[in-house]
């Protein structure tokens, strides 16, 4: 929707794969397009849409993943497909499939990063941190986030990496990203973007540490689940801690109460996934028995988003481009408190682009609850 700067964002409510694939790509070509990134509804047929994607983008480097509901010009959708495009007059952009992370090794990791980054460097340029960033998008049914961070920003650092996990509207059975002309599971897409924009990679959570704490005493790392708190059956012990029945622990209510863990000094969302029928607990994130966890305490989440982009136009001027990783939790919360219009209106107003995740990523960080992303300013780098 947006025809200027060689930024193009659009997005499609059309049902059908080669309609919806027909009408982003009228909203997002441009000439020479360095990148294109699209995200979409589970809802799709993938295999019709990936071949959609190939016939309306050919050469194009195209990335994309499948959501729990995108972000579009418009704000919050679900059932569709929203996407951005920069052309090669604003950046320099490549792309790499990394397959089956769920046995990715170390080694193997830095060494496709490695790869991306003396091809960032044919193309035009060093990755410097100071006009580079990196976009992970990561099947969010994997549980090895944190395994894959590992090993592929210990090679990018200090260049920003943000990212987000691919979801499937809270089914939580299958998850997609696109590279290449068709959709994978188990795999991750890396991408290096070199852009003569100013921009600022961030982290915005609402949420802070209280007093009230307690203690992983038995858990699955491997299956992110948590059997026991403070030596006693998991869901009973959150849900008396936070003061709910037992029977009203629901995503709803996980979004509403989520624990955190202190790293560094500060706090990290660890969210709750589901609930399971032997009284467990799942996690969006990496946990272990001996965690100490402590109880979010919430700040107001409109207020926090205003004035999180108050300070970013103040810093960087009016966002041409906001690449947009949103916690479905969060979503959850903003229905839940019936301010989800307004988030989305913000989000819109800013030219944010992206999806609800099953996680968000930044620099080594896998982290929920939270909105992360880069914020591509009008200014220009010095020396562009």
């Amino acid at each position: 929707m947006e025809r200027t700067n060689g930024i193009r964002r659009g997005f499609s409510m059309a049902r059908s794969a080669d309609v919806a694939a027909r009408e982003l790509h009228q909203l997002l070509h441009q000439p020479a397009a360095a990148l294109v990134a699209f995200f979409c509804s589970p809802l799709f047929d993938l295999d019709a849409l990936a071949s959609a994607i190939v016939r309306e983008f050919g050469d194009t480097i195209v990335v994309g993943c499948t959501t729990a509901g995108e972000i579009t010009p418009l704000g919050y959708s679900e059932g569709s497909i929203s996407g951005f495009s920069l052309s090669s007059a604003e950046c320099c952009a490549v792309a790499r499939l990394i397959p089956d992370i769920s046995s990715l090794k170390i080694p193997a990791g830095a060494a496709a990063t490695e790869a991306l980054i003396a091809a960032l460097a044919e193309r035009g340029g060093a990755a410097d941190p100071s006009d580079t960033f990196a976009l992970l998008l990561i099947d969010g049914m994997c549980t090895t986030e944190e395994l894959v961070l590992s090993a592929l920003y210990r090679r990018l650092a200090p260049v920003p990496l943000i990212g987000g996990s691919a979801g499937d509207d809270m089914r939580l059975e299958h998850t997609h990203v696109y590279f290449g002309g068709r959709f994978h599971r188990d795999a991750a897409i890396l991408s290096l973007v070199k852009t003569r924009r100013r921009f600022g990679a961030f982290r915005l959570q609402h949420f802070t540490g209280s007093d009230i704490r307690m203690v992983v005493t038995g858990a699955d790392p491997r299956q992110r689940v948590v059997t026991e708190i403070n030596a006693v059956p998991a869901g009973p012990e959150y849900a008396r801690i936070v003061g709910l029945s037992y029977d009203a622990l629901t995503p709803m209510m996980f979004a509403e109460h989520p624990v955190m863990v202190r790293v560094g000094g500060d706090y990290y969302v660890r969210s709750i996934q589901k609930l399971n029928p032997d009284h467990s607990l799942t996690f969006f994130c990496a946990i272990d028995e001996g965690v100490v966890l402590t109880l979010g305490r919430h700040e107001n989440m409109i207020e926090n988003l205003g004035k999180f982009f108050a300070d970013m136009r103040q810093e960087l001027g009016e966002p041409l481009l906001v690449i947009g990783f949103d916690c479905i939790l969060r979503s959850l919360e903003a229905e839940t408190r019936q301010v989800k219009h307004i988030a989305g209106r913000i989000l819109a107003e800013n030219n944010v682009i992206g999806f609800s995740t099953y996680g968000e990523q930044f620099a080594g960080m896998h982290v929920n609850h939270t909105f992360t992303g880069v914020f591509i300013g009008a200014g220009f780098n010095a020396g562009d």
